[in-house]
């Protein structure tokens, strides 16, 4: 839906797995199936993995600096200062300045690969009780998006969500390592509580910049994709919003019949519809409300997801 609306970044035509859709998905089809049936069948009568305490410390501290220069990056792309908040088109040139975009949103789409090792660890480690369906939800939607967004505008109003998705998990990545240090570190990490509330502003942060489009006219940001965005971040950025109690395997189970359904037909009805504002916009006379209905949908089906996956995190430790 959103290749027929836009033409691809022709800068990123040679780029690794950035000439189809398809790597992207396999990797992320052969992760659904790692981690959900097959890790989980060969670690039985096993017990958890020894010797991962420093593997995972080396992952953390990995990630932090991963994170960090994400930050640095997409922030000399343009967050840093020069972009526009209110209405902020893609730059497709080579200016510095774009190009620091251009490979600030490339990595970021990279490291959405690397995450796939949350979960990894949770299966070596027998967690088996914090893959939930919405965390491999979560880890499953973030590189399909991320592709699209890097392939038709690695740049513009949309990296918000990379930008400030980076600063978090630098943060959460930060604790986590901490955490990982053992209980002698743990007393100095009263400060936990405040990821929640880093997702928290995070969330409505993005929401309200996206939406802000649909009151304002800005040619130069595809509404289509806009609201992408907004799933996106739905699916990552309200982990504070979930209580801490965990389910039943039963209630998974559950789960898994009642919610995946309804997720998939959201999903694909809320991008048709935000593809299809970022079309009926440009008739919209200047004194009328264009709706953004992939933001509303973000709000109706993924506002857990995240809540989830950082829930897992944090519980593991």
């Amino acid at each position: 839906m959103v290749a027929s609306h836009m033409p691809p970044d022709p800068r990123q035509d040679t780029w690794a797995m950035m000439h189809s859709p398809l790597p992207t998905y396999l990797i992320t089809v052969v992760y659904i199936l790692g981690v959900t049936c097959v890790g989980p069948k060969m670690m039985e009568g096993r017990g958890p993995v020894s010797g991962l305490r420093p593997v995972m410390v080396a992952y953390n501290a990995f990630q932090v600096l991963f994170s960090a220069y994400l930050v640095y990056m997409i922030g000399m792309g343009g967050w840093f200062g020069s972009y526009n908040w209110t209405c902020q088109g893609c730059d497709f040139t080579n200016s510095p300045q774009a190009i620091s975009m251009l490979y600030g949103c490339y990595w970021y789409y990279l490291s959405k690969f690397v995450d796939f090792l949350d979960t990894v660890f949770f299966v070596l480690n027998k967690k088996n009780d914090h893959i939930s369906l919405l965390h491999v939800v979560h880890h499953s939607l973030m590189p399909v998006s991320m592709w699209y967004g890097m392939r038709f505008q690695p740049g513009g109003h949309n990296t918000l969500m990379s930008f400030l998705n980076s600063i978090v998990h630098t943060v959460m990545y930060l604790y986590y390592l901490l955490a990982a240090l053992g209980p002698r570190v743990r007393p100095y990490l009263w400060w936990k509580k405040y990821l929640t509330s880093m997702q928290i502003i995070q969330f409505v942060t993005v929401m309200a910049h996206s939406i802000q489009l649909a009151f304002s006219e800005c040619d130069n940001v595809p509404r289509g994709l806009t609201g992408g965005s907004v799933v996106t971040l739905a699916s990552s950025s309200s982990s504070s919003q979930t209580s801490t109690s965990r389910a039943t395997p039963s209630q998974r189970r559950v789960a898994k019949v009642v919610v995946s359904p309804a997720l998939l037909t959201d999903l694909s009805s809320g991008i048709s519809s935000g593809v299809s504002s970022a079309n009926s916009s440009k008739s919209s006379s200047s004194g009328q409300t264009v709706t953004n209905g992939v933001a509303d949908t973000a709000c109706k089906t993924l506002g857990m997801c995240e809540q989830m996956a950082l829930r897992s995190r944090l519980g593991a430790i």
